[in-house]
């Protein structure tokens, strides 16, 4: 668990450090060492744009699942449960209160 919080956390300053334009200077450096066609540019930077949100949406989902899991064990209730239960109440203090009178 610790292992996919470091990586979430890694993953993410590096996603907000690797903007578009540094993905473009990083691939114009590929290009100028030969490593790769000027014409596959636009191509490059894409895939990588898209393979940071992809990596990203992975470890979110791995966050989430984890998060989840640890809060079941627990016994942690879901804020959505939680507020789920409180308007249940709420309609039977009515409806009761409403039979009172």
């Amino acid at each position: 668990m610790l292992d996919i919080i470091k990586k979430s956390i890694y993953l993410g300053l590096g996603a907000a450090t690797l903007t578009k334009e540094r993905i473009e200077s990083l691939v114009d450096e590929l290009i100028e060492r030969g490593k790769l066609a000027k014409d596959d540019k636009p191509k490059a930077v894409q895939d990588i744009l898209d393979k940071i949100e992809k990596e990203e949406k992975e470890i979110k989902t791995k966050i989430d699942d984890t998060v989840t899991e640890a809060m079941n064990k627990t016994g942690i209730v879901a804020k959505s449960e939680y507020d789920a239960l409180l308007k249940r109440v709420e309609e039977l203090e009515k409806k009761n209160s409403n039979e009172w009178f």
